[in-house]
């Protein structure tokens, strides 16, 4: 979930300033104009010393007549020129050694757009761009810019479930676990972007380091590199973006079931491995592919409130080659969000005797409600279908399914800015019905899932953000390859402390 977090950025910026002396101390110009001198000029004349005033007799006193003023010093190559004779040419000006100013600079709130309101502040929807540009770091008129952003966010959960799992699973015993446990991530993001007029060239790149270093980087939340991109547009017209990178969000969980936790997991555990099942949003290319692949997208912003996504994917998964599109479009009055799209993706087999064939297709969308400062809340849906044919060319019966999910999400607010306190509740709901009838003629494996959760979170010195999220799933397994079918369930409770920091 390309929930970019609304971090403080920070910036270096180079200035290179050739052949001048602007802007420096007046002692420090003065000095590089002496250096800049002639070698053989004569000194310029001493000014005439003021004549010391005589005591004149007291019978007759004198007038003194006032000294001269002193003759103003000239430059040493005026100091030469003869009285009245034409003034010199004046010699091209020394090429002074080139000044390099670098400093740290914090990027200001307006490179977190927000032509409408994101959300609550501090909330989860605050912390999505909702497809906007960003960092968005335009040049002033008629000048052009170059910065390096960098920024990142970090967390840390200590976290608890205990499954509990009930009926007739031939793996009942492998279910009935609990455990602690602990785990992180921190990400530091540096973003290069060079502006002119409204035209921006940018790249990014997320580079993560995982507390549990006992996991491989090919396993969920365990890669070492998020984003990798480059992007060339207009500021608030259109983009094109290439890369590694996530789609636009369209179903939002809220301020739970936050990637790589327990609660996403809900309670599909050890025991249902055979029979794996998680929540559908739009979610096949939505998220960074995996292996030798990448994205390309197009993004057009016709009016402030309408922003459009066409995304598309390339490379090879471990199961083969595969293509893949998703176009997503979201009209945002600030108060009101509306998101909506599609996706289709496919994967072949990589040698000609592989007759794999896979083929999703899903169609999503989510309402959102923004009512500052105090309460936000939305709605999604989406249904996904997949057909698979493996590599001796046969239907595979239990990887073509239907994917079904919906559940909605509230956050409430006390509106503070220095003691901003957050409440937030959520549930989720995802069915899949696959095509095994095989033990009973038109009777087909059925799971559902049901995951929810409840958030408090409290943010200090408006970075350090603090959130509890007690969770709670239940999953039904109506298994069609016995006869009898088998029905099982199993549940689980969690609950997890996360402290995370965005900068």
């Amino acid at each position: 979930m390309k929930t970019l977090a609304r971090s403080r950025n920070v910036v270096f910026t180079a200035f290179f300033v050739l052949g001048s002396t602007t802007g420096l101390p007046a002692a420090f110009a003065a000095r590089k104009l002496a250096q800049a001198a002639p070698a053989d000029a004569p000194p310029a004349p001493a000014a005439p010393a003021e004549a010391p005033p005589s005591v004149p007799p007291a019978a007759a006193p004198v007038d003194v007549a006032p000294a001269p003023s002193p003759e103003p010093v000239a430059p040493p190559r005026e100091a030469t020129a003869v009285a009245g004779s034409p003034a010199p040419p004046p010699e091209p000006a020394a090429e002074a050694t080139p000044v390099t100013e670098i400093g740290l600079q914090r990027l200001p709130g307006s490179a977190y757009p927000e032509p409408q309101t994101r959300g609550l502040k501090y909330g989860s929807l605050w912390l999505t761009f909702h497809g906007l540009q960003w960092p968005y770091l335009p040049a002033n008129p008629g000048r052009d810019r170059f910065v390096v952003g960098i920024s990142g966010w970090g967390w840390l959960d200590t976290s608890y479930e205990k499954f509990g799992p009930w009926g007739p699973n031939p793996n009942l015993e492998n279910g009935r676990i609990e455990y602690w446990k602990q785990q992180g991530r921190m990400l530091l993001r540096v973003t290069p972007t060079y502006s002119f007029d409204d035209w921006f060239v940018q790249g990014q790149v997320e580079l993560v380091g995982t507390e549990d270093q006992t996991v491989s980087r090919s396993d969920v939340g365990a890669a070492d590199t998020d984003d990798l991109w480059l992007r060339v547009g207009q500021w608030n017209k259109w983009d094109f973006m290439v890369g590694r990178f996530e789609g636009w969000e369209v179903f939002h969980l809220g301020m739970g079931l936050d990637q790589n936790t327990f609660e996403r997991q809900g309670a599909s555990g050890p025991g249902e491995a055979a029979y794996p099942i998680g929540f559908y949003g739009l979610t096949d290319n939505q998220f960074r592919p995996q292996g030798a692949a990448g994205n390309l997208a197009f993004h057009y912003y016709p009016f402030r409130f309408l922003r459009f996504e066409l995304l598309g994917m390339a490379g090879t998964f471990s199961n083969g080659p595969a293509v893949a599109t998703r176009p997503v479009a979201i009209l945002d009055f600030g108060w009101l969000k509306l998101k909506g799209g599609v996706e289709w993706q496919h994967i072949t087999g990589q040698t000609a005797s592989d007759e794999t064939d896979v083929t999703s297709k899903g169609v999503g969308g989510a309402i959102q409600f923004v009512f500052e400062p105090h309460i936000e809340f939305g709605l999604n849906a989406a249904q996904g279908t997949v057909e698979s044919t493996d590599s001796m060319g046969r239907r595979s019966l239990l990887g073509s399914l239907t994917r079904t999910s919906y559940g909605g999400f509230m956050n409430l607010s006390n509106g503070s800015d220095r003691h901003p306190l957050l409440f937030g509740i959520g549930g989720l709901f995802s069915r899949h019905v696959d095509q095994n009838a095989v033990a009973i003629p038109g009777v087909v494996d059925n799971y559902w899932l049901w995951q929810s959760f409840a958030a408090i979170q409290y943010v200090a010195f408006q970075q350090l953000y603090i959130k509890l999220v007690g969770g709670y799933s239940r999953g039904h397994w109506f298994t069609a390859s016995s006869n009898p079918p088998l029905e099982f369930d199993d549940e689980v409770y969690s609950v997890r402390l996360r402290f995370s920091f965005y900068f």
